[in-house]
């Protein structure tokens, strides 16, 4: 009778899918899961040839298309856009009281003209802006003596009520 000691121990065939696990590698020597490809690129891929205006390398094209993104871009340090920004403001206010002001030359009197300006019109109210209280006080006394009356006959739809302010 054979003891367990005396047994030869079972040996798997090296062909069937044993791995070692330090090199990843069949015990037939080819890495494990490849198979025996050949790695010959055309010559075309390894150099950096253009075709059709592209690079050919990936990584090339790739740093072409994000060189836009990456670089410094140059302050824009003209006066245009400040111009354009109180272009548009000018505009705007024109549209909003530009009729108000047309009447406002015609009918106020000349030495009152410059001491005070139109500083808008909301909800049917129109601020006029005074520089001192002196020339709040002039505006308000010829408001009382009729210019209001005149100018509310004048611009009926817009102006129903008139605040003097000192700036």
């Amino acid at each position: 009778m054979t003891t367990p000691r005396d047994a030869k121990p079972k040996v798997m065939p090296a062909s069937i899918g044993t791995t070692d696990r330090a090199t990843n590698r069949t015990a037939g020597g080819a890495p494990h899961g490849s198979t025996n490809k050949s790695t010959n690129k055309s010559t075309n891929e390894t150099t950096n040839e253009t075709t059709n205006g592209l690079p050919a390398d990936r990584r090339l094209a790739w740093l072409d298309r994000m060189r836009p993104f990456r670089a410094r871009h140059e302050r824009d340090v003209s006066m245009e856009a400040a111009l354009q920004s109180l272009e548009r403001q000018l505009r705007e206010q024109h549209n909003a009281v530009g009729d108000i002001i047309d009447v406002w030359n015609e009918i106020v009197p000349a030495p009152l003209q410059g001491i005070a300006t139109i500083g808008g019109v909301s909800q049917g109210t129109l601020t006029l802006v005074c520089a001192t209280s002196g020339a709040s006080y002039e505006i308000s006394r010829a408001l009382r003596d009729g210019l209001e009356r005149t100018l509310m006959q004048r611009l009926p739809s817009r102006i129903k009520r008139i605040k003097v302010r000192v700036a």
